[in-house]
């Protein structure tokens, strides 16, 4: 069995509600996106009228208002598990907080959270803060239920902000090294994800 089999199986143990969350994208490229609280794949986007596609409740609702910079992409994909994390249709639902998504392949497991709405720096960094205690809460829910056993898949973190601000600052790196330290997890400031 594939470590990506191996993974499935052990998250539909840990969680009853995985079969039913979890979907399979085999596009090479796709992006996910919040929408009301919600992370979803984008099925697809229509520059021209400024809309774009999302699968809600099992039928394919046609949004407008796309924004390009509220996006996460997934890069140089062959097959990747998404499972939204937080909100009506996520795996823990609502309640404490916890990340917007995770998203694995045959290499890697990923815990992402959006916090796209900044429109200052001050913000960006209290956004960091809480996006990283987020990204905790949810890791340390994992670990606990999975007992540490992620397949022997990588394990990544990410924390999207806005592409405006900068990033790689001293404050960013140690946030990241901190993290790191305590989870041996690297911590990435970006808003994609090329897999290998």
């Amino acid at each position: 069995m594939s470590k990506f089999d191996d993974i499935k199986e052990l998250l539909s143990n840990a969680f009853p509600k995985f079969p039913d969350i979890v979907q399979i994208e085999l596009r090479a490229e796709f992006s996910v996106i919040d929408y009301k609280g919600q992370s979803f794949i984008v099925i697809s986007i229509d520059f021209d009228d400024n809309t774009f596609i999302l699968k809600i409740n099992g039928v394919e609702t046609i949004i407008n208002g796309f924004d390009s910079s509220k996006l996460f992409n997934i890069i140089n994909a062959t097959g990747v598990a998404f499972i939204p994390i937080d909100g009506k249709q996520g795996l823990l639902g609502f309640g404490d907080s916890h990340c917007d998504f995770v998203f694995f392949d045959e290499s890697y497991f990923c815990f992402v959270e959006f916090k796209l709405n900044a429109t200052s720096l001050r913000k960006v960094n209290k956004n960091r803060v809480d996006a990283i205690r987020q990204l905790k809460n949810t890791i340390d829910l994992f670990d606990d239920k999975l007992e540490r056993n992620y397949a022997g898949l990588n394990l990544e973190a990410y924390v999207c902000t806005p592409e405006f601000y900068p990033r790689l600052n001293a404050s960013w790196q140690a946030l990241a090294q901190n993290f790191l330290e305590d989870y041996g997890i690297p911590l990435f400031e970006r808003n994609d994800k090329t897999c290998k």
